[in-house]
């Protein structure tokens, strides 16, 4: 299959480095140095499941791909609007766009540009940094890739799609007839932990070991259940349970990219973290209390990284 990595960063790098090292025909879309690196370097993979250093076709603009059986666009959920329209010259009828992004909306923003027959959602779990352009980190072992067709059907390309991810070292595939409830079962941890690493501005370990912060990170993940439920996506009984047993078995100093961007003054992923199911909520008549709290104090921050405001901090 012929694909396009829109993004190569350390998610689109690492899932984009195993397919081509398994005679995959791959194309990665990239800018400034990592571009470079990329067309001067290579692309460089340390990993537990095995080392690569590949010589790759890389470029940065998606007209002279053409078209591509799929493309996994890697970028962050706020440049979705900036992509989508780009992608357009690598789409063919049967293009699949299989999205990787953060929260739960990215597929419906690709599916305005490009069409929603043409997007599979997609929730990746891997460990990952882009240590320098170029150069990719994986730590541990954990490289799955859930994806699955909106309609809840395996079907043909998304058999074929299977079919490739499963003869790949270094992925482990999953085709779900549920992707939505996937991408809920993310947006819980993502955006619980992400809230609460943003507004506390502290470690993992410090605001789940405390009783009131730990009480606030179990009411975030409550309101995004509610929301789910209301909209008409069925999770586990005992998802809360579990996502808060999986964030207290991480490293005491564990930080999420949202907090990480908004610290740094950064474009962050709020809006679709925590801002859309804010909205979701209000819209299902749910009032969201927690949740729309840590929205509206860190929404000032995020205006500014935006260019909407200016203040001194």
């Amino acid at each position: 299959m012929r694909f396009a990595i829109y993004g190569t960063g350390a998610v689109g790098g690492y899932y984009g480095a195993r397919l081509a090292d398994a005679g995959e025909d791959v194309v990665f879309i990239a800018r400034g140095d990592n571009l470079q690196a990329l067309k001067t370097r290579g692309l460089r993979l340390d990993s537990a499941l095995g080392n690569l250093h590949l010589q790759v076709h890389a470029t940065d603009d998606p007209a002279e791909v053409g078209i591509v059986d799929v493309i996994i666009p890697c970028v962050k959920t706020h440049h979705i609007p900036e992509i989508a329209p780009l992608m357009r010259p690598m789409v063919g009828p049967d293009t699949m766009i299989v999205t990787t992004q953060n929260g739960v909306d990215a597929p419906d923003e690709f599916g305005k540009v490009l069409g929603m027959e043409h997007v599979l959602g997609g929730a990746v779990r891997v460990f990952v940094i882009l240590k320098e352009p170029g150069y990719i980190y994986h730590g541990g072992e954990t490289c799955s890739f859930v994806f699955g067709e909106f309609n809840h059907h395996r079907t043909p390309r998304s058999l074929r799609l299977l079919e490739v991810m499963q003869r790949t070292p270094g992925i482990e595939p999953e085709l779900t007839t549920d992707i939505e409830a996937e991408l809920w079962k993310k947006e819980m941890m993502i955006g619980s932990f992400g809230s609460m690493g943003a507004i506390t501005r502290a470690p993992m370990g410090i605001y789940r070991s405390i009783p009131e912060s730990r009480a606030m990170l179990i009411a975030c993940m409550r309101e995004i259940k509610q929301v789910a439920e209301a909209i008409g996506i069925s999770l586990p009984n005992d998802i809360v349970d579990k996502t808060l047993a999986f964030g207290d078995a991480q490293p005491a100093h564990t930080t999420s990219s949202l907090q990480r961007d908004i610290i740094a003054g950064r474009k962050s992923e709020m809006e679709s973290l925590i801002g859309a199911v804010v909205r979701m909520g209000h819209a299902a008549g749910l009032e969201v209390p927690v949740l729309s709290a840590i929205y509206a104090a860190l929404l000032p921050t995020e205006m500014r990284a935006r260019g909407k405001l200016e203040f001194e901090s």
